[in-house]
């Protein structure tokens, strides 16, 4: 990847574990899809921000272009964040997506939700409002300024 990323650090599942049910300033972004996200998600301050979404009948990616929009609405640059996902590399495509967008306290958490699991932390499938994408993504467009 490019120099951007090298910025970002690499945190473990527990370390994950540690921040996001200790501090109020720090939050992890579940970038896997929606129905991912339902299926199960670290337990914790945790929001679902989907970097991509797949087609359904063919599989193919297609990039989400309200990830920064919402992440901007909801976050503030300066607090922790923590990326995962799963094995792919989503969490560092949009680990990057932040940093290019402002944000400077960026951690991707290896392994994502596969180790997550391996270290037997607690999952949940809270989707509830304020941690579900749709309900971050609605004010975040409705709060997106109007082109004249």
């Amino acid at each position: 990847m490019d120099e951007t990323n090298m910025k970002n650090s690499v945190v473990s599942a527990q370390e994950t574990f540690e921040q996001i049910n200790q501090s109020e300033n720090t939050t992890y972004i579940d970038v896997r899809t929606v129905a991912e996200f339902v299926e199960g998600h670290p337990k914790g301050r945790v929001i679902n921000i989907p970097i991509v979404f797949f087609h359904p009948k063919t599989g193919n990616t297609h990039p989400n272009d309200a990830f920064t929009l919402v992440a901007n609405h909801g976050l503030s640059h300066e607090d922790a964040i923590i990326v995962g996902a799963d094995d792919s590399d989503r969490a560092t495509v949009a680990a990057e997506s932040l940093t290019e967008a402002g944000f400077s306290n960026i951690s991707v958490m290896k392994e994502g939700l596969s180790g997550w699991r391996k270290q037997e932390l607690p999952v949940t499938a809270d989707n509830r409002p304020g941690v579900s994408y749709v309900s971050l993504l609605t004010p975040a467009r409705r709060a997106k300024p109007s082109k004249s």
